[in-house]
């Protein structure tokens, strides 16, 4: 077994076009994933300076930012992994796609990925809460 992997290893192109293809999605998920959480804090940016200038603090105000990216992260994990398990659960006994199945350090490792995409992405989003000043909310 491990002749056959180190001889793909060593010999194919295999594990870089992988490599490549999961560094893309990576880039391409947490660059969607911080634009969202983005416009989420722009769209609310009047309410977050209103909650500051009735005395909410940042930490309670960078909470609130996490606990929505972290909720939205944690839907999008738990919808694309029952979906991913369902297609490996149809497709098992089909002759093709025989032996090809879910394991969980996959899933685990998807999930420390999306928990690492959404941190980041959601820290890029809260500096612009915390630079915000409550009085520029309310003028027109």
């Amino acid at each position: 077994m491990w002749d056959s992997i180190w001889y793909y290893m060593r010999n194919t192109g295999i594990p870089i076009n992988f490599g490549i293809t999961i560094a893309v999605a990576l880039l391409v998920g947490t660059v969607v994933a911080g634009q969202t959480f983005y416009l989420f804090t722009l769209e609310n940016l009047k309410q977050f300076g209103a909650l500051k200038a009735i005395g909410v603090t940042n930490v309670r105000l960078i909470g609130m930012i996490l606990l929505q990216a972290f909720t939205a992260g944690s839907l999008g994990f738990a919808i694309g992994t029952g979906l991913a398990a369902t297609f490996f659960e149809i497709t098992a006994r089909q002759i093709a796609t025989r032996g090809i199945f879910l394991m969980w350090q996959s899933v685990a490792l998807t999930g420390a990925a999306v928990l690492l995409v959404v941190a980041i992405a959601s820290l890029l989003s809260i500096r612009r809460v915390l630079v915000l000043e409550p009085a520029s909310v309310f003028r027109t």
